[in-house]
């Protein structure tokens, strides 16, 4: 999924995935970013490109507590459910 950014957005966003704790930087423009804290909480797989973000694959997380680990859920196709989820981590500005 393409969704449009100022260069603005995209600075911010790139400031916050590289001192995020729970992002790993994978390439000079493509992250993976776990958003724990975030009722639901989600994975997503970033790129950022000139004018745009690239979300290559979102999804909520589930917590088995028997395996004590977490696992991918449900998949978010919505842009805007991103943006949303983006802005309440803090990794854009309101």
């Amino acid at each position: 999924m393409k969704i449009p950014m100022t260069a603005e957005q995209l600075s911010a966003l790139k400031s916050f995935l590289t001192r995020f704790e729970d992002s790993e930087q994978l390439s000079d423009s493509e992250y993976v970013l776990d958003l724990y804290d975030l009722e639901p909480p989600l994975s997503l797989d970033l790129s950022i490109g000139k004018n745009c973000l690239f979300v290559d694959g979102a999804a909520t997380l589930l917590f088995d507590e028997e395996m004590d680990g977490w696992y991918i859920g449900e998949r978010i196709e919505d842009a805007d459910s991103i943006l949303r989820a983006l802005t309440e981590a803090g990794a854009l500005n309101s």
